[in-house]
């Protein structure tokens, strides 16, 4: 076994790290891109800079980690940032403050209906109101809207 590991030469890191590179491809999670590109960085300092199987295995492991926790890092920080057009996506109702409605029937207890685009929302008012009011969006609880009334 010590036979084998010592044989390895730069062009077995290189196939192995563009092996893992074509596997990725075709399965393209992200799994095996960073150890591929660790495997390709460790034929080519092993090209440059010749030494044991051990350091090898060594600088191969860290830099799967190195890499593989860099990029969690930068795609973390791309995830939280404000700019990310898709972060409202699952949040439609979010998207209704501030829109002006009718109320379809009387509010009674506090509950009424609107429509809105396609959809009837049950509404929540803090005053007695008429079907046909005015109101405005001014929050959500679970699936239901709240509203005020437009003067």
């Amino acid at each position: 076994m010590t036979d084998l590991l010592e044989g390895l030469t730069h062009w077995h890191w290189l196939g192995l790290g563009f092996a893992l590179l074509a596997i990725e491809v075709l399965g393209s999670v992200g799994f095996l891109l960073w150890t591929g590109i660790a495997a390709i960085e460790v034929g080519i300092l092993l090209l440059l800079w010749p030494f044991g199987w051990q350091w090898q295995l060594l600088l191969f492991a860290l830099q799967s980690l190195v890499t593989t926790w860099a990029w969690w890092r930068w795609q973390h920080k791309r995830d939280r940032s404000s700019r990310d057009a898709a972060a409202p996506i699952n949040e439609r109702m979010q998207g209704y403050l501030g829109r002006e409605l009718v109320l379809l029937d009387d509010a009674v207890q506090g509950l009424s209906r609107v429509r809105l685009d396609d959809t009837v929302w049950t509404v929540r008012c803090q005053t007695p109101l008429k079907a046909g009011s005015r109101v405005r969006v001014v929050g959500t609880d679970s699936h239901i809207l709240l509203v005020e009334p437009l003067p």
